[in-house]
């Protein structure tokens, strides 16, 4: 909601003059990424049959198309200075998601789901979030040191409270990107204290981490033992696999424009045939790339590569610089998470991992390749110094525009 609140107060700005229609060549290949995904959906809906019941999967495009609007109202801004509270917002939130996630798991429910409604969007935005939170490890600023710490230790615990087994697998690959990121950084001298401490969580995230993996671990042997012994009976495991199966023999059927979001899962029922006690009631096929095919054919697949690809080029192509490796690590963190959590859950499709896609996006493209790291008592300081520019800034616009 307040992504499309965005875009319709840009659009009203942009329509006032307050700003002028501004993107570099790069911003609109991203853009342009987006609203191909856009388009191939309208197309999907419109073209088969029931499209008055593809009104919701419609709505939910309007929030892609924010980055038309929304990155050129950043762009009068000075780059990068939310990027801070970015970081730093992440790394609070995974301290208070596991506050919650604790009393979840005490009394409601045995999977932690946070408030996400889904405990596999859960787990995908908490190993999303709790790694972007360790970027800021060094920071000048000892509290955001301690929250980057505190907020990635914590995102880890949430995503094995989950019992997210796919955010499990996003794990070492996000070691492996934030080693890359940080071994170029001044990192603060550690400690006996931080050792200390440092040892103390590493112990207690290795203790929940073997309580919730041995559960989870029991519950997929189970599932492969009934799978084997009673083949008939539909548990998660074997549900994944008949909907992948059928996914597939729906994909080859019509493998150019798919069947519409719309009949998605009564296609897929439709080929399981399944008696009408045992029909799938899920929403989608629990993969990201499948569940495109199913909808648009080889067009959704190009449209959802196409997504994913947005990020890191727009990362990619900035100037080399502080900002650059920033964004770099921030466009591998968001498309490693969303590829793996995505192959065995969803994807794309969902307002809340669709929201956060959009605004990492639209961030990664903000931020400028030569723009230097800021802590938030950094970005506070150059504040008059920002007014002044902005103010300039606005004066040379006023010139041009008369002239």
């Amino acid at each position: 909601m307040t992504l499309v609140c965005a875009l319709l107060w840009a659009i009203f700005s942009l329509a006032a003059k307050r700003f002028r229609f501004e993107m570099n060549k790069t911003d609109k290949i991203v853009a342009w990424s987006l609203t191909f995904y856009v388009l191939v959906t309208i197309f999907s809906v419109v073209v088969h049959p029931n499209p008055a019941k593809g009104g919701t999967f419609l709505l939910k495009m309007i929030p892609f198309l924010a980055i038309w609007t929304v990155l050129p109202r950043l762009r009068v801004s000075i780059s990068g200075r939310l990027v801070p509270f970015l970081i730093t917002g992440a790394g609070i939130g995974m301290i208070g998601s596991l506050i919650f996630s604790i009393g979840q798991i005490a009394f409601l429910s045995p999977r932690a789901e946070g408030g996400a409604g889904n405990a596999a969007v859960f787990g995908l935005f908490t190993v999303l979030f709790g790694s972007i939170s360790l970027l800021n490890a060094h920071s000048d600023s000892r509290t955001e040191r301690f929250i980057a710490i505190a907020g990635f230790a914590c995102g880890l615990v949430c995503a094995f409270l989950s019992g997210t087994r796919s955010a499990w697998l996003v794990m070492p690959l996000h070691f492996a990107i934030l080693y890359w990121y940080l071994r170029g950084q001044t990192l603060p001298t550690i400690t006996n204290v931080v050792k200390v401490v440092g040892a103390v969580i590493i112990v207690a995230i290795i203790a929940i981490a073997a309580m919730k993996v041995t559960e989870r671990y029991h519950a997929l042997e189970s599932d492969i033992v009934q799978l084997d012994r009673q083949p008939d009976s539909i548990n998660s495991l074997n549900a994944r696999l008949m909907l992948w199966s059928a996914a597939k023999r729906a994909f080859l059927a019509s493998p150019v424009i798919g069947y519409g979001p719309q009949n998605r899962m009564s296609r897929v029922n439709e080929i399981l045939n399944l008696p009408p006690d045992k029909k799938m009631t899920f929403t989608h096929v629990h993969n990201g790339l499948l569940n495109a095919a199913v909808d648009s054919g080889i067009l959704g697949v190009l449209a959802v590569l196409g997504l994913l690809a947005s990020p890191i080029i727009a990362a990619h192509k900035k100037e080399p610089g502080p900002g650059r490796d920033l964004a770099i690590a921030i466009s591998l963190l968001l498309v490693t998470s969303y590829v793996i959590t995505g192959m065995l859950g969803i994807m794309f499709g969902h307002d809340a991992t669709d929201a956060v896609f959009i605004y990492l996006t639209l961030m990664i493209c903000w931020i400028a390749g030569t723009s230097p790291y800021l802590s938030i008592p950094q970005v506070a300081a150059c504040a008059e110094d920002d007014i002044l520019a902005l103010g300039a800034l606005d004066e040379t616009r006023v010139v041009a525009k008369i002239n």
